[in-house]
């Protein structure tokens, strides 16, 4: 992947995870670029683009797919007080803060789980970008 395609992936993945209630994030296929609107107008220019195909709203992702990715990461953890604390965190309330706050503690597995997780955000990016009705998703 050439370099300015492989920049604007990792943009579309990194919008991918945000994802706060009042905040969009859009895609323009011409340009190569993203803009994130803070506040959802159904009459706003952005959502006028959107319509006539000049930009796509880039999806988030549904909270239960990390929530998800966080299992597999805690169940292919080697066998240890690491893993039975990664495991333990995910029941219950609050399962995601308890697990970051595992992670906190333990450098080498944070920088395990962050690089699991970038790679599943990219591959879910390319996916959203390979389903698209409009092919011309990244810039030639």
């Amino acid at each position: 992947m050439i370099p300015a395609k492989n920049a604007l992936l990792e943009n579309v993945a990194s919008h991918m995870e945000v994802g706060a209630e009042l905040s969009f994030a859009y895609l323009s296929r011409e340009a190569g670029s993203i803009v994130r609107v803070n506040e959802f107008d159904p009459d706003s220019i952005y959502e006028w683009l959107a319509r006539t195909g000049h930009v796509q709203m880039i999806p988030t992702l549904p909270s239960q797919d990390i929530y998800l990715w966080m299992v597999e990461f805690a169940e292919n953890e080697p066998a240890g007080r690491l893993r039975e604390m990664l495991l333990t965190s995910l029941s219950g309330v609050s399962a995601v803060w308890k697990f970051r706050n595992v992670l906190y503690h333990e450098d080498a597995a944070n920088a395990r789980w962050e690089k699991l997780k970038r790679a599943k955000l990219v591959e879910a990016a390319l996916n959203w970008m390979d389903a698209s009705p409009q092919k011309q998703l990244l810039p030639e």
